[in-house]
Formats: C-alpha cells, sequence, structure tokens
C-alpha cells in the first residue's frame, strides 16, 4: 500500500470536495482525484460516491476512515519526530571520495569540519565510483570533474589546477629544469590506458607522451604520487593537493578546467546534517 494516498483518503472524507481537500493539503483537485483512484485501486474497493453534496464514504469506506482516525495522529506525531531528528546536525555522515582525494586533500578539510560540528562523525569510504551514492550506499560524494555529474546535486568548490612535480631525490641529479624544452631529457610517471576515457588524461598524454622518452605507467593516481615522491620520475598532479616531499617545478595555466565538486543524492538535501556538511565553508 501506498501510505500516502491514505492522507488523501482522510482529506476527503472530512472535506468532502476535491477543491476542499485539495487545498488542505495544498495540492490541485486533480491530484487528490488522482490519489484516491489509486489508494481504490490498491485496496479493490470503492471509497467515495460522488453526490450532488460531495463525496461520501461508502460502506466499506466507513470502518477505514474510523480505524485511521485513531491512528492518524500517532502517524503525524512520528512524522514530526523524524523530521525533527533529521534537523538535528548530528549523526553518521558517509563520504566517499577517491584515493588520491581522501589521502592528499581532505584530511586538512575534515580536521577543519570536525572542530565546527563536533556532532557529526565522518565515516570515509574510499571509491572510484560514483555508483555508491546513487546506490544510497554513501551519503555525499567528493569528486573531480568538469561538470556536476547526473542524478546528483551539489556544488563546486574550487578548480583543480595541475603542475609538474618532482621529489628532491630525482632534482639532486639535475642543476636545472627548464620545462617544457627539456621534457625528453626527464623521467615522468602517468596513467595508464585504463584512464583513457577521461579527458584529462588526454591531455597529461599530450603533454608528456611525445615529448618524453622515458615513462613509467600506474593505474592509481595515488600510486602515481607515490612513485613520483619515491624519486622515479616527475609527474603531473593537482596543484591543490598536500605534498611532503615533492616540490612544484612547472605550472600549466592552460590545462583543461577540472573542478572539485561536493555532491549528494536529490532526497538528502532536506537533511540538516547534509546540508550542514556540503555547505561548509571548509571546503
Amino acid at each position: 500500500m501506498n501510505w500516502e494516498n491514505l492522507r488523501y483518503f482522510l482529506a476527503l472524507a472530512r472535506h468532502k470536495t476535491l477543491t476542499s481537500a485539495g487545498k488542505s493539503l495544498q495540492v490541485s483537485h486533480a491530484t487528490v482525484y488522482r490519489k484516491i483512484k489509486a489508494f481504490e485501486e490498491d485496496l479493490g474497493v470503492t471509497l467515495f460516491e460522488n453526490t450532488p453534496t460531495g463525496y461520501l464514504l461508502t460502506n466499506a469506506a466507513e470502518q477505514l476512515f474510523e480505524e485511521m482516525k485513531g491512528v492518524e495522529n500517532d502517524i503525524e506525531a512520528s512524522l514530526v519526530k523524524l523530521r525533527g531528528l533529521d534537523q538535528r546536525i548530528q549523526g553518521n555522515v558517509v563520504v566517499t571520495a577517491t584515493d588520491s582525494l581522501a589521502c592528499k586533500l581532505l584530511p586538512p578539510i575534515l580536521k577543519k569540519f570536525q572542530k565546527v560540528y563536533l556532532d557529526i562523525s565522518i565515516e570515509l569510504v574510499i571509491d572510484n565510483d560514483i555508483m555508491s551514492l546513487s546506490k544510497r550506499a554513501t551519503d555525499i560524494a567528493i569528486r573531480t570533474s568538469k561538470q556536476s555529474l547526473p542524478n546528483l546535486v551539489g556544488r563546486k568548490v574550487g578548480r583543480i589546477e595541475f603542475a609538474v612535480f618532482a621529489a628532491d631525490s630525482y632534482l639532486q641529479n639535475y642543476s636545472s629544469i627548464q620545462f617544457p624544452e627539456d621534457f625528453s631529457d626527464h623521467h615522468f610517471v602517468i596513467l595508464n590506458g585504463s584512464f583513457n576515457h577521461l579527458p584529462l588524461k588526454q591531455w597529461m598524454d599530450q603533454q608528456i607522451v611525445t615529448a618524453s622518452r622515458q615513462i613509467t605507467k600506474v593505474n592509481s593516481m595515488l600510486a602515481l604520487i607515490e612513485f613520483c615522491e619515491a624519486g622515479i620520475g616527475l609527474a603531473i598532479l593537482p596543484s591543490v593537493f598536500r605534498f611532503s616531499h615533492l616540490k612544484q617545478v612547472h605550472r600549466f595555466p592552460d590545462a583543461p578546467e577540472i573542478y572539485l565538486w561536493i555532491l549528494t543524492h536529490p532526497d538528502l538535501t532536506r537533511s540538516a546534517k547534509i546540508t550542514s556538511t556540503t555547505g561548509s565553508s571548509v571546503w
């Protein structure tokens, strides 16, 4: 049974006309009519007779009306309590992020967040698949993209710029680095073919693959960072990431427009703890 139809049944039973029932529910009379018909179809029973004085309950519906009046207040009280609980800025929020975002961007942000929202607990799920959010397995997704992802709502919190980074151990082997003239003299770590569908990967390849003769390929952004920090080679990385052992040696001001997005499912936008998380100034 669709319990939403019960509200329309009770409204029409009390107000007798579709228009009055619609006004009490802040919907159109056509919506009331459609809901009542759907309710009758679900139950397999005719609930109302349309008379010159209004819609009157059938004998079968009289009993339903009397019984529902007894539980209506309890249902409404439970719903109000539920809505009130949802407006408390507290509880557990499940956030999903890619491995590189989780390790190199989120720690200082979440540290600030915890100081502001003492009653919200963050559970971080490292996952490169956005589908976990659409399946409601997680509450919020942190992703990099040119635009918002389908069937999700949120906001972009900043543009991601890219630069060439190197470890001190790598730079010790060179008296100077002149980019992009001497790309061919350097070893680069890049993402492998499993990322070819991404415009960003295509742009990175244009910058490096044809210019450098020494390349190591990996299938993870986090692995790319680790290899670069180990001094294996140079890497093009987001300049917003926090690196303890890397130095920026060349900027790409003309890199593709990629933004950091904080996203959630439309059904969760009325939850105070979710809107507080997505709308926080710490991002």
